[in-house]
């Protein structure tokens, strides 16, 4: 933390923080002539991306603790337990270049009606004669023009890369929910969908909200699937700001472009805005774990007594 906010020194001083923090125009070394760098789109792409992940993340991890837990499969759920294993050994750059195939499968077909605006033509849309077609950048289906980036595309890639990572801690948080209340549920005559629901994940409810807030955390520190999926150098602000078929470019993927990975030749202000982002994101993990340290609290105090 200490080296960040001597590297961020520069950024603060010649940029200001209040250009970064409330500024929603960034050029950095993107864009020639122009030195801009609010960082507010990339805050909002970072919320929006974390958002869909733990969306798609927490109800699949949580369906697979429960059955795997109260619910035993056999087989099945030894085998979805090895599965969880194996799958959270997967780097990250295999669910990025995975992005590619779930694009072609998922997103053009259900999104774009099965083409990007690069295969379409004035007479498929109804357009006629050609010279009424829509200039750039206009985008008939949602996805950006003739790049599958999208920050839905990333929080999708994100979710599959937590849930391994979820699961699991899910499933210790219920297991270590006392047998004797369970069995004393069960003895009184509720089944086990009562109990599951009244007892077992009321209790397990503090762990479970330590393995979302973990995940979040998992998915918001990840550069490559960000940079590969959505993108490394940000953009404008979505408009509607929900729109999550536009590519909003989080602060990972935007510092690493920074630093040097897009732009090698970059200088000492992009050097030290790259770390101001870092810096950013250590604030942000501090603030969660601050506000999942008071949920854990107030619930554990509630169910507990």
């Amino acid at each position: 933390m200490v080296n960040l906010l001597v590297n961020s020194r520069l950024a603060i001083r010649d940029v200001g923080l209040g250009e970064m923090l409330f500024s929603t125009e960034f050029s950095g070394v993107f864009e020639a002539g122009r030195e801009l760098y609010g960082l507010v789109p990339t805050l909002w792409g970072t919320f929006l991306a974390v958002v869909i992940a733990i969306a798609i993340a927490l109800p699949v991890s949580l369906a697979m603790a429960v059955f795997s837990s109260e619910f035993p499969l056999g087989f099945l759920g030894r085998g979805m337990r090895g599965i969880l294993g194996l799958l959270s050994g997967i780097p990250p750059i295999v669910y990025a270049l995975a992005s590619g195939v779930l694009v072609r499968v998922f997103m053009i077909p259900n999104f774009t009606g099965g083409f990007l605006f690069e295969t379409l033509c004035a007479v498929e849309l109804g357009l006629y004669p050609p010279e009424e077609f829509p200039p750039w950048p206009w985008r008939p289906g949602g996805l950006p023009w003739g790049d599958p980036n999208s920050t839905l595309l990333g929080g999708i890639m994100l979710a599959l890369l937590i849930i391994p990572f979820v699961a699991p801690l899910i499933h210790d948080a219920i297991e270590n929910v006392p047998h004797g209340l369970k069995e004393a549920s069960l003895a009184l005559g509720a089944n086990r969908w009562h109990t599951l629901i009244r007892v077992t994940l009321p209790l397990a409810l503090s762990g479970i909200i330590a393995a979302t807030a973990l995940g979040a955390l998992k998915a918001m520190g990840d550069v490559m699937i960000a940079g590969w999926v959505i993108g490394w150098a940000p953009g404008v602000m979505p408009v509607p700001l929900w729109d999550v078929l536009e590519a909003s470019q989080p602060l990972t993927s935007t510092g690493a472009g920074l630093v040097g990975l897009e732009n090698p030749q970059s200088s000492g202000t992009e050097f030290s805005v790259a770390n101001f982002t870092g810096l950013l994101l250590l604030v942000m993990a501090f603030a969660i774990m601050g506000l999942t340290t008071l949920l854990q609290r107030k619930f554990w105090k509630r169910f507990s007594s």
